[in-house]
């Protein structure tokens, strides 16, 4: 998380601009610290000079030069990833160089948000819908610091440009729509759910509204079936309404009561849409009063600082008339797209091209050109034809980038129909020699087909092709053998085949995992996208024992489940935002190499990396092999810290 964002001068870290969005502290003797270690960076041979330095043990900062006499810092908490990071501040760097010309520094300062933008803003969308008259309208003037609409109902005919509103906290920006729920309007439901992360189903709590909002949320349903979805029990002050309980029980889904027509209750309402908001999306806000949270501002005022004129201004305001300001957003429509994030291929070839137009010479030029790259994994389907048609029983996501599964099963299903794929025999006599390898939207798709299952592997090339489809082989052996039993009594449920997923991971891991992480849950993640009761309950299992288990190792031993079980459990958890892994490295720590340094990892922190995994053979402390280097320990600490927790290293005393 993005607390802080300054841009100082590189000589002596006085503070041109500075923006404090969450009230965590970075102070001057901080600044101070971040330069020696900043410098630290260009004494040391081999290491990039865009490494993060660590101050204070607690602040990650990543940093940008801008026009060489100045830097813009990024300060976090360390749980970003480290590309996306390095990415955004280089990029923020060269919009604020390319900012000052022909503008003065006092514009940066005015208009460093609107600058920078999506680089430090995460948007949430949020959707209000209810039957005419619920209180949709007057609910979000609350919300909002306004009083409800005079005349009566006026009812809500679309979702309009005057209908979506934006409120910011922290770094987040939730962007609310309000849209109407009579049935004329429901066939746009799909169109306008579209990139919803939650949905508040509104009732006005009476039993003929209770049931009319029942069969809104049975089409709710159909049309976003994994939006998370929340009941608003509103009116309770009417003698007539029903308990938030009992139309919890009616409707089945979480239900908080609400008088939208109550001012005092716009703190408490505040609070659930965030917490909501944020949990729905793996984000954990900080537990501080909401007063301290929504940034308070309109357009481009620069963020109140602790004490000063603007945060004065902000408490008189809310004391005269007992609302905060909250802006309005005149583009709101545009602001619901979410956040373009690159891949880390797109930010590293973005950063190959601006390291080769800084270089002066041709040499150099060469120097940083990919010459070959090893294979990334971005996707994995398993797929089982069901009544001559494909159906995926489980998709699971190595990369950021998101595929539409059921054109990709469809594609490799037509094909099959028009070119064959060959099956494997359970005893491997018959080779794949048919339709092996598509192209889909620039990535290769291997595919392996035995009797009742097709596995497409979607890579970014075939430099490792042998090795992957021998795997995937073995993969669709040890399945077809695990449901030889089941074909006879097959009812066409695809979910029955998602406990394979487990030895998938065993052979292609999300992520590596080692018995020494330590593992920290989570107050919530995504939803989880498997519907076997097997694999949930395993989930489940896992997830409780965290709590009386701080490392792998730990958790393997106390569970009754199978070792690979328990790790593919973690693997899904850890990708969906339930735990977090760490590891704990100190000077003293012992490292061994196990595998080999990625390009990306080695373009981000530079050639010393691979000398510096080469030199651990788990005999020398961290502090020696640094030493032998001519490198900054805290420097390689990050680093080090990220290489085991990636499965490069492996720490061994």
């Amino acid at each position: 998380m993005i607390h802080n964002v300054l841009l100082i001068e590189k000589a002596d870290g006085n503070i041109v601009v500075r923006t404090r969005f969450w009230k965590i502290d970075f102070l001057e003797h901080d600044i101070q610290d971040f330069l020696a270690g900043y410098h630290d960076l260009f004494s040391t041979d081999g290491l990039s000079e865009d490494t993060p330095v660590f101050v204070a043990e607690k602040h990650k900062v990543f940093h940008g030069s801008v026009d060489g006499d100045m830097l813009l810092l990024f300060v976090t908490d360390g749980r970003d990833e480290d590309r996306v990071i390095q990415y955004r501040v280089r990029e923020g760097a060269a919009r604020i160089s390319t900012a000052l010309r022909g503008n003065s520094v006092g514009y940066i300062r005015d208009n460093l948000d609107d600058i920078l933008g999506e680089l430090i803003f995460t948007r949430f969308k949020v959707s209000f819908v209810g039957s005419g008259g619920v209180g949709k309208s007057t609910l979000l003037r609350l919300l909002f610091g306004k009083e409800p609409a005079p005349g009566g109902y006026v009812p809500t005919i679309n979702v309009a440009v005057d209908s979506s509103e934006t409120i910011q906290f922290g770094t987040f920006l939730v962007t609310v729509w309000d849209f109407a729920g009579q049935a004329v309007f429901q066939d746009l439901w799909s169109f306008y759910f579209s990139g919803t992360d939650v949905i508040f189903l509104i009732t006005d709590s009476s039993f003929r509204n209770v049931m009319q909002t029942k069969s809104l949320l049975r089409n709710i349903r159909k049309e976003a079936p994994a939006v998370p979805l929340f009941i608003i029990a509103n009116k309770q002050d009417l003698p007539e309404s029903m308990k938030a309980e009992k139309i919890k029980r009616l409707l089945g889904a979480p239900t908080f009561a609400m008088v939208a027509t109550d001012k005092s209750r716009r703190e408490e309402f505040i609070r659930l849409m965030l917490d909501v908001s944020a949990r729905t999306v793996g984000v954990t806000l900080p537990d501080l009063p909401i007063s301290e949270m929504i940034t308070v501002r309109r357009g481009t005022e620069e963020i109140a600082q602790p004490g000063g004129a603007a945060e004065a201004a902000t408490q008189a305001s809310t004391a005269e008339h007992g609302f905060e300001s909250v802006p309005y957003a005149e583009d709101s429509i545009e602001a619901i797209s979410e956040t373009e994030v690159p891949t880390a291929t797109e930010a590293m070839a973005i950063a190959d091209a601006a390291e080769a137009d800084t270089q002066p010479t041709t040499t150099e030029r060469v120097v940083t050109t990919r010459i070959s790259d090893r294979p990334k994994i971005l996707h994995l389907l398993l797929i089982v034809p069901k009544e001559g048609m494909p159906d995926v029983a489980f998709h699971l996501k190595y990369a950021e980038d998101e595929i539409d599964t059921n054109a990709v099963a469809s594609l490799i299903s037509a094909l099959d129909s028009f070119a064959g794929i060959e099956a494997e025999s359970p005893d491997g006599s018959s080779a794949t020699d048919a339709l092996e390898t598509i192209e889909h939207e620039g990535n290769l798709v291997m595919i392996e087909k035995s009797r009742h299952f097709v596995l497409a592997l979607i890579v970014t090339n075939d430099s490792e092709e042998d090795q992957q489809r021998s795997t995937l082989t073995s993969l669709l052996f040890e399945i077809e053998q695990k449901y030889d039993n089941v074909w006879d009594s097959w009812d066409g449920n695809s979910s029955i085949f998602e406990p394979a997923v487990f030895n998938v991971l065993t052979r292609i891991p999300l992520k590596p995992v080692s018995f020494d992480y330590i593992v920290r849950a989570r107050e919530a993640g995504k939803p989880l996208p498997f519907e076997n009761r097997q694999v949930g309950e395993a989930i489940v299992d896992v997830k409780t024992a965290i709590e009386t288990n701080d490392t792998v190792g730990g958790l393997v031993r106390s569970l009754d489940l199978p070792r690979e079980t328990v790790l593919g459990c973690l693997q899904i958890m850890n990708q969906y935002g339930w735990i977090d892994f760490k590891v704990e490295i100190g000077p003293t720590s012992h490292l061994k190499k196990l595998g080999v340094v990625d390009e990306d990892t080695q373009k981000a922190y530079g050639n010393v990396v691979v000398k510096f995994v080469d030199l651990c053979d788990g005999t020398m402390p961290l502090q020696d092999v640094v030493k032998k280097l001519n490198v900054s320990l805290p420097a390689m600490k990050f680093v080090a810290t990220k290489l085991v927790l990636d499965g490069v290293l492996e720490v061994v005393a």
